[in-house]
């Protein structure tokens, strides 16, 4: 996602790439967290920490759902629709009188009337509707001219009621959202950048604290700029905490754990999803929601003094009397204790790695043919998932049943799914457990899309429609959470944050979509669902030529990297590490 670095590579980027040298005396860090503990009682409690930063992800990715969400309304109709001056008319009446109704759609027209002069109406009379039944040429649809009439039964005011984002404006909301995604993407450039080169506990800290502040600052919002502007700076701060969280965590927990660690992340993000529904419930005023469910973030901003930084990036930046003394510490608390045999060991089995002031550019990343491969194959990858997640999530108001409930149902099936994967992941390996979920994604997709487009509406075919989407729904949260996982392991210490900022580049262009490929089903009702049926399918099959990282180390190294996606084994594989 840095997009000012790969746009050209410079003199300056061959000259820093030349200064790449090899450092005597690496540490291998992956040997000594062996002898710190795979995952400690001290590294519980970081990890637990850590595990607050996903949680307001999850909560302002999702809200849209209820702070935008788009009540049926149909054309104001003053002052007919003042039940002082005609107290005998009911809102349905009065949509039968002066709102066209569709066959077709079986529902009356949101944006078009009929063009009588309604205010020539006398007080308590319809005398103005004239002729009824509308007979053409005398009477036609005109648009709505005096705004438009909520249905508030749900929510007291949304966003879309506040601004009136319908008809005509209708696309400002699927804009609004894009721009939230491209504030993602932006989130991470400055993630990956600022992970790598300030650390990972500061990073989090520095996110977290402006989620507080500009959720809080999205909820006095006085226009309707200054809320697209807002959310889109805050999700800059929302991607950069959280992808400095997958790497944080992952770091600090050795391979007999890293799955299930990395995964919850992902069943974090889902909690988020939840609370904002339970807000939802509660709030039914769309400023009421935004102003408290932003002070989630306080509680890490509150316990960040109990974390400690990473010593695997400690290690890659040369600070190793830092790393060493973290890792001690990181020891005793878990009741082991380092000698300096371990520390000797760890010198000599250690990986040559690449260092250098600052850290290693996106260039070098695409210098590198096969992990140039891996990365556009990966952002691919998370460009599919992200569309079909967030196409389904934000399509959570067009099914059955309540929309409180059927967002939390949602977000439930995502750990259900991460319940599944899990023990799959570390038994037949990272590329099946991408595949799979992609495939029974894609084919519910087509299947929803099918049922609730050419079969005969009832109660059945809905609740099959949202039986499918809750399966394609927890099937792609698998491959998104496996992903997650897969490209951390994919990429080596020295570009691990940078990296993984960057292939999730197209995770953000597949969420800024999501919105207009939701339109879509304005022009044919089935185009949105079959398109994410088939990105699905095609991209299941095209995760099969990555490497696979089951029981390999964390790589360290640029050269170590490029070995082992020509299949060679490191030193620790020959060692049998």
């Amino acid at each position: 996602m840095m997009h000012s670095e790969c746009s050209s590579a410079s003199s300056e980027d061959i000259d820093e790439r030349s200064k790449l040298l090899p450092r005597e005396g690496s540490i291998n860090f992956n040997f000594v967290l062996s002898k710190i503990g795979n995952l400690g009682r001290f590294q519980v409690c970081l990890v637990l920490v850590a595990y607050l930063v996903p949680v307001p992800a999850g909560l302002h990715m999702i809200a849209p759902v209820f702070v935008e969400y788009t009540p049926d309304s149909w054309c104001a109709l003053p002052p007919l629709d003042n039940r002082t001056l005609f107290p005998n008319l009911t809102a349905e009446h009065l949509k039968e009188l002066v709102i066209p109704f569709s066959n077709s759609t079986n529902e009356y027209d949101k944006c078009q009337r009929y063009n009588y002069s309604l205010t020539s109406c006398n007080p308590g009379k319809l005398d103005c509707i004239s002729p009824y039944p509308p007979v053409s040429p005398l009477v036609t649809s005109m648009p709505c001219d005096e705004g438009h009439t909520f249905n508030n039964s749900l929510f007291n005011k949304t966003v879309v009621t506040e601004w009136g984002l319908v008809c005509d404006k209708a696309t400002l909301k699927s804009a609004t959202d894009s721009i939230f995604f491209v504030g993602v993407l932006l989130g991470g450039v400055i993630g990956g950048s600022l992970g790598d080169r300030f650390g990972r506990v500061p990073g989090m800290f520095m996110s977290q604290l402006g989620v507080l502040v500009l959720g809080i600052g999205c909820s006095f919002s006085p226009t309707f700029a200054s809320y697209v502007v807002i959310r889109f700076v805050m999700a800059a701060f929302i991607q950069a905490g959280y992808l400095i969280c997958i790497v944080y965590v992952m770091e600090i927990t050795g391979p007999k754990w890293r799955t299930l660690v990395g995964i919850n992340v992902q069943t974090m993000f889902a909690v988020g999803a939840v609370i904002v529904s339970l807000f939802g419930m509660r709030f039914r005023d769309w400023r009421d929601l935004q102003f408290y469910s932003s002070f989630v973030p306080a509680l890490f901003c509150l316990l960040t003094p109990l974390l400690l930084e990473s010593p695997m990036w400690l290690f890659s930046k040369g600070e190793d009397e830092r790393a060493k003394n973290i890792s001690e510490t990181m020891a005793q608390r878990n009741g082991h204790l380092l000698s300096p045999d371990i520390w000797r060991e760890a010198t000599q089995t250690g990986a040559t790695q690449e260092t250098k002031a600052g850290s290693v550019g996106v260039v070098e990343i695409f210098t590198r043919v096969r992990m140039r491969k891996i990365t556009i194959e990966l952002i691919f990858l998370w460009f599919v998932c992200t569309l079909v997640y967030y196409g389904l999530s934000y399509s959570v108001g067009t099914l059955s049943g309540s929309l409180f409930v059927n967002n939390i149902l949602m977000s439930l099936v995502e750990p259900i799914g991460y319940v599944i994967i899990i023990p799959l992941m570390d038994r037949v390996g990272r590329k099946a457990v991408i595949f799979s979920p992609l495939l029974i994604g894609g084919v519910a997709c087509l299947i929803s899309t099918f049922v609730n487009n050419f079969a005969k509406p009832t109660v059945g075919v809905g609740t099959l429609v949202t039986a499918m989407s809750l399966i394609g729904k927890m099937c792609v949260a698998g491959a998104f959470a496996v992903l997650a996982n897969y490209t951390v392991e994919l990429y080596p210490t020295v570009v691990r944050s940078t990296a993984s900022g960057l292939t999730i580049m197209g995770a953000r262009l597949g969420a800024a979509i999501a919105p207009f490929t939701l339109e879509l089903r304005v022009i044919e009702p089935w185009i949105s669902g079959t398109i994410f049926g088939i990105l699905s399918l095609i991209a299941a099959f095209s995760s099969l030529w990555l490497p696979e990282t089951l029981n390999k180390p964390m790589l360290t190294s640029l050269d170590e990297a490029e070995r082992f996606y020509r299949g060679e084994k490191s030193e620790e594989d020959e060692k049998g590490c």
